[in-house]
């Protein structure tokens, strides 16, 4: 029995297992009855199915590898911190990599992962520098504010994708690839506002029900991301036989 969400939060339950039963479902059923169809963009439909099953088993891999794993070696504190900044960064390169391969496939999957690279370091890079700002400034702040200012971040850098840079990119023959796009930064920009607003009342007002609100965050980035991505991309709703029967009329 848990004597706070805190502690069911950082149990192996939570952080670990609980976050295995989706990627697992989604695996399986990838193997067996992925869609059949061109998507929402055709030309990044075979990125599509090597994309889904790959971060599906690196979403297994994540919260074992930064949290039992660690564990058994040892490792804690601030090295624990340094180990599972790879996967952060990981993480948030899988988004960026899956959206300029679908918004511009004819740049080549190198391509687009070299421009997913540089946008994956703008969001550490300006929480870092900001952190060390505040830090002259106010002096020492709690170990979690580099991880809000991160998260802030990235949903103003989500925000910026979807009002400024996506919609500057299409033009009305490639509607439903636009809004697909931004489906999947909006997805995004819900996670990270998730999380900062858990982190901000566990730091500012110590609201252990914050632990609480910080799961759903950790489940629709660990276990539903993927799943979210992929099934998107097939819908009916962003098919590529509706933009021609669109265009048609």
């Amino acid at each position: 029995m848990y004597r706070s969400w805190a502690d069911f939060y950082q149990s192996d339950a939570q952080s670990v297992y609980g976050l295995w039963i989706v990627p697992a479902w989604f695996l399986l059923y990838w193997l067996l009855s992925r869609p059949r169809g061109a998507g929402v963009e055709p030309r990044a439909t075979r990125f599509m199915n090597v994309y889904a099953p790959l971060f599906t088993i690196e979403s297994i891999i994540d919260p074992y590898a930064t949290g039992p794993l660690l564990r058994r070696f040892g490792i804690e504190g601030d090295a624990a911190t340094y180990c599972m900044v790879p996967f952060v960064l990981l993480g948030d390169f899988r988004v960026f990599w899956l959206l300029f391969e679908v918004t511009a496939p004819e740049g080549g999957v190198l391509r687009a992962m070299l421009r997913a690279a540089r946008w994956t370091l703008i969001v550490p890079i300006v929480a870092f520098g900001m952190l060390r700002g505040l830090e002259a400034r106010y002096g020492a702040l709690p170990s979690a504010s580099i991880w809000i200012l991160y998260e802030l971040g990235f949903v103003a850098i989500a925000l910026v994708l979807d009002f400024v840079v996506l919609p500057a990119r299409f033009d009305l023959r490639q509607y439903e690839v636009q809004q697909y796009a931004r489906t999947l930064v909006r997805y995004v920009a819900l996670y990270y506002a998730l999380w900062a607003t858990a982190d901000l009342l566990i730091v500012r007002r110590g609201a252990d029900w914050a632990w609480a609100l910080r799961v759903i965050p950790n489940q629709l980035y660990y276990a539903f991301w993927v799943p979210f991505a992929y099934l998107t991309f097939f819908s009916p709703r962003y098919s590529a036989n509706r933009r021609s029967t669109q265009r048609s009329r």
